[in-house]
Parts: C-alpha cells; sequence; structure tokens
C-alpha cells in the first residue's frame, strides 16, 4: 500500500510526548493516537536519533500531471469528448474522466443550457402582436 501522506505536527507531538513518557508500548501508542504500530516505531526512531519531526515532502510527492500546462488554456468552451480527442492529437493519453478531474481542478463549473417551451403559433403570434404594439413607444 502507498503512503497516505505525513502525519501532521500535531499528532508527532502526541507520540512523542507519550513515547517520552515511557509509560505504554508501542502498541498501546497506536491504539491510543488511532495510527499504525509502524508508524509509532519510525517516530520513535526519529526521536531516539535525533531528526527533525518536521515533514519533508513539499508538494513534490505523487504522479506527474500528465497535461501540458499550454494544453490547459483550450479547456475553457469544450466538452470533454472534444478535450479528449484534441489531447491526442498532441500525443497526451488521458480520459474522459482524468479530463473532468482536471476541469475540476481548474474550478470550471458544469452548466446546461434551460430548457424553454417550443414557439407555437399562438406564441408567435402574440410575440409578434407585442413587438408591434411597442415598436413605436420611447423607452
Amino acid at each position: 500500500m502507498g503512503k497516505k501522506g505525513d502525519f501532521s505536527l500535531c499528532k508527532k507531538a502526541d507520540v512523542n510526548s507519550l513515547v517520552n513518557a515511557k509509560l505504554f508500548s508501542n502498541r498501546e501508542i497506536s491504539r491510543k493516537l488511532k495510527v499504525s504500530v509502524a508508524s509509532v516505531r519510525l517516530i520513535k526512531k526519529k526521536i531516539e536519533s535525533g531528526e527533525e519531526l518536521s515533514p519533508k515532502r513539499k508538494k513534490k510527492c505523487g504522479r506527474k500531471p500528465i497535461f501540458p500546462p499550454r494544453s490547459e488554456r483550450s479547456f475553457r468552451f469544450a466538452i470533454t469528448k472534444v478535450i479528449k480527442s484534441q489531447l491526442q492529437d498532441i500525443n497526451v493519453n488521458a480520459s474522459e474522466r482524468t479530463v473532468r478531474r482536471k476541469l475540476k481542478d481548474l474550478n470550471f463549473k458544469t452548466c446546461r443550457p434551460t430548457r424553454k417551451s417550443k414557439l407555437t403559433p399562438a406564441t408567435k403570434a402574440k410575440r409578434l402582436n407585442w413587438a408591434k404594439h411597442w415598436r413605436d413607444k420611447d423607452v
């Protein structure tokens, strides 16, 4: 299994205080704080060796993005299927789901056109009469 992420400094401080108290075993500490025994062991090892408890990773972990930054500009007014085909043209293999996820990350909102009733001959006549009535009026 992969890493979920670094512990917060608060959680590490809790482990540190319980380890320094020397009243509890690693298993008891892990149960109290709801973390794994391995995590407690690693934090304890860092404390004993004198290492810093602050996280070392700084937003550089995880999979690299498949979208070049320039391609993000073309996302503004397109449909996901169209975006996917455009990306395939520039040799970027991305699924529609990935495109939707990226649009969500860029804070784009989805919208559908509003549903309108069809124009019947009666409504067309009413509109025409209204326009003729108000044609010569001042605003």
